[in-house]
């Protein structure tokens, strides 16, 4: 029985419930890339939020393939010389890279779970956005940064207090 409510529905609207906010945004640029046969569509929000945006719209893979991709990079730019110079460019490399393909990455998310054949309460459940989950991202950065910055505080104060004596 459930399978005919499914079809009832039009492939649209089951997009637009899986998508949430902002649908007609994404069904455009969707239609954009179709009618352009590429997969690159830029989404600023992907671009400049990234991990957050990622949060967001619940794409956990892209976010853990993400994150890893930042600490790859980081990591060996600290670890083999002379590649650090190139770090801060292979990062943004990263956030244009999301910025130019989040809208597609997220389409076949989103597509995927239509493809699963869920009713539309379940789509919008796994599908959406989750403000939530982006608010306690942003909390857990922040208290990152406050532990992250701490010592680097104490040395900024040891180096003050050294001219001091010095002087």
């Amino acid at each position: 029985m459930a399978a005919k409510g499914n079809e009832a529905l039009s492939n649209e609207e089951r997009l637009r419930a899986a998508i949430g906010p902002r649908a007609d945004y994404y069904l455009r640029r969707w239609r954009e890339m179709d009618e352009r046969r590429c997969v690159t569509s830029w989404n600023w929000a992907a671009c400049f939020a990234g991990a957050y945006w990622l949060v967001f719209r619940k794409m956990w893979l892209a976010l853990a393939l993400f994150i890893l991709a930042n600490i790859a990079v980081s990591a060996l730019g600290a670890a083999v010389p002379g590649l650090g110079r190139y770090t801060p460019a292979l990062l943004v490399l990263l956030t244009f890279l999301t910025g130019g393909y989040g809208n597609y990455f997220y389409r076949r998310r989103i597509e995927k779970l239509v493809a699963s054949g869920a009713e539309p309460e379940q789509l919008a459940k796994r599908g959406g956005t989750s403000p939530l989950a982006l608010i306690v991202a942003l909390a857990l950065s922040g208290a990152l940064a406050a532990v992250a910055a701490k010592p680097l505080l104490r040395q900024i104060e040891a180096e003050r207090a050294a001219r001091l004596h010095s002087a």
